[in-house]
């Protein structure tokens, strides 16, 4: 049997990594399981479909990284955001391969932490990136510029990355078909 592996998904806020990860899960053959992560941030509307959060105040947070429960953490628009230690241990125990939506700083901290983990960077042009946050709702103009900033700062450090792979507009099946064929790759 293989070990199980970590692949971590990243890249710039609207980019469309929910969407990918997603239509990976649907995937029976790549059996990932999606561990959830801690933050700070309110909850959204599309959050209690999702359940990939773990919904804490600051305090809170802070008392998990005293007591080692968070193995990673980062501070992401005005917001922290943690792996669960336990959530990524249970999952690695039972064999499950693991897939997680972090962003492109935590996929670098998992790089040090887990050496064998597979990062996969998603990119897409900014005006896509800016219409995607548009269409989304969720922000305001000056929360989407912001955002655009990081998303900068962001591709700058794909070339950290194990693969990257673009989700041209509208397309996002082309991204989902070279990921499964990346994963499926590393857990044959």
């Amino acid at each position: 049997m293989n070990k199980a592996k970590i692949f971590i998904i990243s890249g710039p806020s609207g980019v469309g990594k929910g969407t990918i990860i997603e239509a990976l899960r649907k995937m029976p053959e790549l059996s990932l399981f999606c561990a959830k992560s801690y933050t700070t941030r309110a909850e959204r509307e599309s959050d209690a479909e999702e359940q990939k959060y773990i919904f804490v105040d600051k305090n809170k947070f802070r008392d998990l990284e005293k007591m080692g429960e968070i193995i990673e953490s980062n501070f992401y628009n005005n917001h922290w955001y943690g792996s669960s230690k336990s959530e990524i241990e249970k999952a690695l125990k039972s064999g499950k391969n693991i897939v997680k939506d972090i962003d492109v700083n935590g996929g670098l901290h998992y790089k040090k932490k887990f050496s064998d983990s597979i990062l996969i960077f998603i990119k897409s042009d900014l005006k896509d990136i800016k219409q995607r946050l548009r269409h989304r709702g969720q922000n305001s103009d000056k929360e989407i510029i912001e955002r655009l900033k990081t998303a900068q700062k962001e591709l700058e450090k794909e070339k950290e990355y194990h693969h990257s792979v673009i989700n041209p507009e509208g397309h996002p099946e082309k991204a989902v078909a070279e990921i499964r064929d990346i994963i499926m790759k590393e857990i044959s």
